[in-house]
């Protein structure tokens, strides 16, 4: 046990907290879910919950303890994964500033009434719920800690954000009722903001890597020191 502990980060325990709860907003997917999910029983609508917050929750532990591997066997390097990745978050946080997700959100409710029951997984846990950026970032924060420091750090943070997506989904409509969308707006231009500075710190990262990489690591090479 002590073992395990010594393992912990707090710093990128809080980094990571912040990034996934910014990416993965609880309360972001619940007008999505109520529209998705109309005319579904009681029943229905929380086994639809239990299936999105275990697949949040499987999918995401899955990229933290094979995802490094994945970047492994298609040869690409983690910088130029971290400035790939800043990107995407980057996009995210700047559609969230500017709501521009409500026509993408209105063809997924779409595809959702047609699809019918088959909704839990495809598109309601992936991508709506969690995405490539949610995905992109796992990845990175796993590459920053030591072997068995990535379980023990991150899969605490993603078990709570995977009961907060349930419990979000399960009390969706008196949370809908409770703050309005007015506030649900607000709760996420304000989680925009953070994913905004998480991508640019991913970029700047990336960045400064490939340079050490391909610059300076060279030239140490090149002269043979």
């Amino acid at each position: 046990m002590d073992s395990l502990l010594g393992l912990f980060q707090t710093e990128l325990f809080l980094k990571f907290a912040a990034a996934l709860i910014a990416l993965i907003n609880p309360l972001y997917g619940i007008p999505i879910f109520l529209g998705m999910t109309r005319g579904y029983s009681q029943a229905e609508r929380r086994r639809t919950a239990n299936i999105i917050a275990i697949t949040v929750f499987v999918s995401a532990t899955i990229a933290v303890v094979i995802g490094e591997e994945i970047l492994n066997f298609f040869g690409i390097g983690v910088p130029a994964f971290q400035i790939g990745g800043g990107i995407i978050v980057l996009l995210i946080g700047l559609s969230m500033l500017q709501d521009d997700s409500s026509a993408g959100d209105a063809k997924a409710q779409d595809e959702g009434h047609q699809k019918g029951s088959d909704i839990a997984v495809v598109p309601l846990s992936i991508p709506l719920t969690i995405g490539p950026g949610s995905f992109a970032t796992i990845i990175l924060f796993a590459h920053l800690l030591s072997d068995g420091g990535e379980l023990v750090t991150m899969v605490p943070v993603i078990f709570l954000i995977s009961l907060l997506v349930w419990l979000g989904l399960v009390f969706a409509d008196p949370i809908s009722r409770v703050l309005g969308n007015t506030t649900i707006s607000v709760v996420t231009r304000i989680m925009a903001i953070i994913l905004v500075a998480v991508a640019v710190e991913m970029v700047l990262n990336g960045a400064v890597d490939a340079y050490k990489h391909h610059f300076v690591d060279a030239a140490k090479a090149a002269s043979g020191n």
